[in-house]
């Protein structure tokens, strides 16, 4: 899979499960912002919106294992045809801004259908500190 991202401005994806704890947060507009984060607002849910990363700025070595059955799912054939987002939680007055590794988002770039995908066994962390700058 790709970790990179080619977003251009904002386009609508669709996650069939919903994300994680979320399940009727099903319709997304992922747009730009600026320093490599991307708002992710819920088109289903007023007032619903998360801020994700592409991996590659932040966690260089970042390489996730995502299973055949899950590409499959998403209708992946190669991994030019995925991109990787993390999840951001924006921390608080104690805690900086921390990525999601364990649960990434994975969009197909042809469909624009999306899955975000707990990787058990592959030993990352639910909070990677993010540099703040």
């Amino acid at each position: 899979m790709t970790t990179t991202t080619d977003v251009n401005t904002s386009v609508d994806i669709t996650l069939d499960a919903g994300l994680v704890g979320f399940p009727l947060a099903q319709h997304f507009r992922l747009s730009e912002a600026e320093g490599g984060l991307y708002e992710m607002e819920c088109l289903d849910i007023p007032d619903m919106a998360f801020v994700v990363i592409a991996p590659n700025p932040f966690f260089p070595d970042y390489s996730p294992v995502i299973d055949p059955s899950t590409a499959a799912r998403l209708g992946i054939d190669s991994p030019e045809e995925a991109l990787v987002f993390l999840v951001v939680n924006l921390g608080s007055e104690n805690e900086g801004p921390a990525a999601n590794l364990m649960a990434p988002l994975i969009v197909n770039t042809k469909t624009r259908k999306a899955m975000q995908v707990v990787l058990d066994g592959q030993n990352l962390p639910l909070r990677a500190s993010l540099p703040v700058s």
